[in-house]
């Protein structure tokens, strides 16, 4: 049926090859005849087309990339209907999916797929920034241009994952292989965390091969995210940085508050990787390289391999003398009878006692000191740039916490925990606050619970000029959370400053129009009740629907008739306000 459809002509779009079907429709590359441009056109027939759920679906992933604007994201084109099929266009993109890639190449060395990570990173925060969660992460949903920049597609299921995303032919292992347990169990709710845990799959499918668990159908496979423990890449990889290896096993947590705050935290783990990889700076691995320092230490007790054997290590050591039949065993087990003799273990025991004494005393003397990691803290702080506190509080200020619990600089490290826990709320108070509701911007957690609530109180007050109960409620608020609860601690910080920023605007406000008040009598004492008037107007035509100055506006009496008056200066602007023409606050 979809070869019947080369040659077509919808809208301005000529079909001239399909490039592939799905559930949801077939993808067609066709020519815009008025640019000449090509483009990638999804129709959708027969069924899906007269299934109003299904075509609902459809109508929403073009509504969906219609709003986006990102490099790494496919671009919409046009959406349209011609001689009843519905279709909508989108940039055509050169090259392959990373599926087909991975199936031509098996792993990926980690200094690409940290550049590829950091465009998926790029694509999804954009995406989770405008509410929109894509819940199916994979392989074949992205695009690998000839100069290898990633475009992100296929959000046909972004806001309506349903069973028949699961069982419909062809997508159910493609898509249970990456499924977050929230997504399976359907709680919690899905967020943006349910599309991290997809992209810790991916990535390590890109570093080892394959996905992280394996299974003969979609029900062991989802067993395995519900139940067993990520694995980790070096697992299976001998060359991956520690860094790496890490994140990819947080970004699979089982909880999602376990995993990273968002995309960007993890492109910036991502970027810093790539940046010393470019400038030739020591990367810390895994499994450090023969010879290398990290190997071969230079102190006692640093950089001893762990016991644990490197992947592929027993291929290496086959090769030499073992290899020729029983012979060598026979001869190695000849030459090493004398080697465990009482002198000889007497002297390793010495040794291996040094060793450890020498891995003590380097633990406690090697590390940087407290005021080595506060000083490297504090400029980073000083950034006007979340992904500089993020590597803040990684490399030096949970370090310097946790090592010198004693340190004299404890509250200042908590000031700048608070900096970046109030950042992350106010970004999620945006996403809560949204008049347009989303998967995303559903609370997930009590403190998230109780700001949806006291801000809908806050704002209706503020709407009616009674800043003084919508400062109550914000302190009303504070009292409602665990303050030493570190995931709702951001809460508390934000109602403070809201009710902060509520009691300086109103201090300010009311201060500016006593001011003027105290105007407006003295010029009533030197005869001019005409400018006293005037004064008076302009305050209660900008500052009359506040409540809090209800005091200040008492009737001013009419002016008796008269020489006009030397007119008095103007009144002074009143302070900055949000509002186009009226006071502040």
């Amino acid at each position: 049926m979809s070869q019947g459809f080369i040659g077509e002509q919808l809208g301005s779009f000529r079909l001239d090859e399909v490039l592939g079907s799905g559930a949801m429709g077939i993808v067609f590359k066709a020519t815009q005849e008025t640019t000449g441009r090509k483009a990638a056109v999804k129709i959708v027939q027969g069924e899906v087309a007269d299934n109003a759920k299904l075509l609902q679906r459809f109508s929403r992933e073009a509504e969906i990339i219609k709003q986006f604007r990102h490099p790494n994201i496919v671009r919409w084109l046009a959406t349209g209907k011609f001689r009843g099929t519905y279709y909508f266009a989108m940039e055509y993109v050169e090259g392959d999916t990373l599926d087909k890639l991975l199936q031509e190449r098996g792993e990926i060395p980690w200094r690409e797929v940290v550049d590829l990570g950091v465009q998926i990173c790029d694509a999804l925060q954009y995406a989770h920034q405008q509410g929109v969660v894509h819940r199916d992460l994979k392989p074949s949903n992205l695009m690998v241009t000839p100069d290898a920049r990633i475009k992100l597609t296929d959000f046909g299921i972004a806001k309506d994952l349903d069973r028949t995303a699961l069982t419909a032919p062809g997508r159910t292992l493609g898509t249970a292989a990456y499924m977050a347990p929230e997504q399976i169990r359907g709680t919690p709710a899905v967020s943006h965390k349910t599309d991290l845990y997809a992209l810790g799959c991916l990535l390590y499918q890109m570093l080892v091969g394959k996905p992280p668990f394996s299974g003969s159908s979609a029900v062991v496979l989802m067993h395995c995210h519900i139940n067993e423990a990520p694995p980790r890449p070096s697992d299976k990889v001998q060359e991956i940085p520690k860094a790496l290896d890490d994140v990819v096993v947080a970004l699979m947590a089982k909880n999602p508050t376990e995993r990273p705050w968002d995309a960007e935290a993890v492109a910036v783990i991502l970027r810093e990787l790539r940046d010393k990889a470019d400038k030739k700076q020591g990367v810390a691995m895994v499994w450090p390289e023969a010879g290398s320092g990290a190997a071969n230490p230079t102190r006692a007790g640093i950089g001893v391999e762990p016991a644990a054997k490197k992947p592929g290590a027993a291929k290496k050591k086959k090769k030499g003398k073992a290899s020729s039949g029983g012979v060598g065993a026979a001869t190695l087990g000849d030459d090493d009878r004398g080697l465990f003799t009482r002198e000889r273990m007497e002297i390793a025991g010495l040794v291996l006692g040094l060793l450890t004494i020498g891995g003590f005393i380097a633990y406690w003397v090697w590390p940087p000191g407290a005021d080595y990691l506060y000083k490297h803290a504090a400029p980073l702080m000083e950034s006007t740039r979340r992904s500089d506190w993020i590597t803040a509080r990684s490399e030096y200020i949970d370090p310097l916490d946790q090592r010198f619990p004693d340190h004299p600089y404890r509250e200042q490290t908590r000031a700048w925990r608070d900096k970046i826990a109030l950042d992350e709320a106010e970004g999620r108070a945006k996403m809560l606050a949204s008049p347009t509701p989303t998967p995303f911007s559903q609370p997930q957690t009590n403190g998230e619970r109780q700001f949806a609530a006291f801000h809908s109180l806050a704002s209706k007050a503020e709407a009616e000029g009674d800043e003084l109960t919508a400062e109550r409620y914000w302190r009303e608020m504070i009292g409602t959370i665990a303050a030493d609860d570190p995931d709702d601690r951001k809460w508390v910080l934000l109602a403070q400053k809201r009710a902060d920023d509520l009691a300086a605007r109103i201090q300010e406000r009311r201060a500016f129009v006593q001011q003027q008040v105290l105007r407006a009598v003295a010029a009533m004492q030197a005869g001019r009740p005409r400018d006293a008037a005037a004064i008076q107007a302009m305050l209660r035509e900008k500052y009359g629907r506040y409540t809090d100055l209800a005091d200040f506006f008492a009737p001013v009496p009419e002016p008796e008739p008269g020489p006009e008056p030397e007119p008095d200066a103007p009144a002074e602007p009143g302070p900055k306000t949000d509002e186009p023409t009226a006071g502040p606050g």
